[in-house]
């Protein structure tokens, strides 16, 4: 807090200190100085009697605002100092020095161009380091079976998958609704109802309930392995682990891994069947398709390979969503706001390359006419 004295016939701007001076209170600095130059040009004099303490921050920042208004052409003096404040200004006066905010340099757009190129191949080996690490701890496991950490495998596969089973059923089952529902509008006209069972079942077992699932499994679960692996790496509990002669990857990633890679096929078989559940009540409903006749038409008319493509989809999802999860935890540095990047990144990255892993696939697939 202060108070400005500056009368019409003063030839002199007293500025009453009434609080302590110390980093708590720099948010009134700029308020000071804005005041004091907005003054006419006369001498300044600083009135310490109502503050009793200064700190290293308030005795640059006053040092900063006497520079400030020397420049100006005005003399600055403090009265009313004790004895010890008086010794801090003195020294920090002494010793300080003025610095310019440097100009941020403008790049050229080839030099811009040619980092995010040098960024992004960094980026690609950073990965692939990544996954062959991971590797070279599947076959130290796969040599000493005794060092992988079932307990923490078991956790994985109910935190990361069967805690998530029933928000992706009830999502599968409202997208098998809604598929089923939009396809009868339009069969119903030519007198099709009965192939609403082959789209809807279709689409649901090779495309959406795989997606969906993946979808949800990457916002669930690579967020939080990003989350928690960061986490360690800030505590530098991670660098404990490999001090103690302890492996990260057979600690932290494999258990991750493993967990979702088995758990997948199961998560999706569950939103196949919600999927068709969905389907199920909409033909039965709103299309008077008995049970009956929706299970015989499935069973007659659908190929199993349709189950078994989005089956066989679901541990390359678990794979790519396990792995981009903990690689983003490992990149974590510096303070916590790059937990909170790097998650995002993690979500943003499972999804897209799952979306890009399916489009291979389903390419792949019609090639070769499955």
């Amino acid at each position: 807090m202060i108070r400005i004295k500056n009368d019409s016939e003063s030839t002199i701007t007293t500025v009453m200190i009434l609080s302590d001076w110390t980093k708590e209170s720099l948010s009134v600095s700029k308020n000071i100085e804005t005041k004091i130059l907005h003054l006419p040009s006369l001498p300044v004099t600083f009135d310490f009697a109502e503050c009793s303490r200064i700190d290293s921050a308030g005795a640059v920042e006053i040092i900063r605002i006497k520079k400030s208004i020397s420049r100006r052409g005005c003399s600055v003096d403090f009265i009313n100092l004790t004895a010890e404040n008086q010794k801090l200004l003195t020294f920090y006066e002494k010793n300080f020095s003025y610095k310019p905010l440097l100009q941020k340099q403008k790049s050229h757009f080839l030099e811009s161009f040619g980092r995010g190129i040098f960024d992004l191949f960094a980026g690609i080996g950073n990965f692939l380091s990544f996954v062959g690490e991971g590797v070279a701890a599947t076959f130290k496991v796969m040599i000493k079976p005794w060092d992988f950490r079932f307990t923490a495998f078991v956790k994985q596969v109910d935190i990361a998958a069967i805690r998530a089973i029933p928000i992706i059923m009830m999502l599968s089952f409202l997208i098998g609704l809604v598929v089923a529902y939009q396809s009868a509008g339009y069969l119903n006209k030519i007198g099709g109802d009965i192939f609403v069972v082959d789209l809807s079942v279709m689409s649901v077992f090779r495309e959406l309930s795989p997606m969906i699932a993946a979808i949800l499994i990457a916002a669930r679960s690579a967020s939080s392995f990003t989350a928690e692996i960061g986490t360690m790496k800030i505590t530098e509990e991670i660098d404990a682990m490999r001090t103690m002669g302890l492996d990260p990857f057979v600690f932290l990633v494999l258990p991750r891994v493993f967990a979702l890679i088995l758990m997948m096929p199961i998560i999706i078989f569950a939103a196949d069947i919600a999927g068709m559940m969905g389907a199920l009540v909409v033909a039965n409903l709103h299309l008077g398709i008995s049970v009956n006749e929706f299970i015989d038409r499935m069973y007659l008319e659908i190929s199993i390979n349709e189950l078994y493509v989005g089956l066989g989809k679901s541990p390359i999802y678990g794979g790519i969503i396990a792995i981009v999860g903990c690689y983003r935890g490992f990149q974590v540095s510096g303070s916590t706001e790059s937990i909170g990047a790097l998650t995002t990144k993690s979500v943003v990255s499972a999804i897209f390359w799952v979306i890009i892993c399916d489009a291979c696939i389903a390419i792949a697939l019609t090639k070769l006419g499955i």
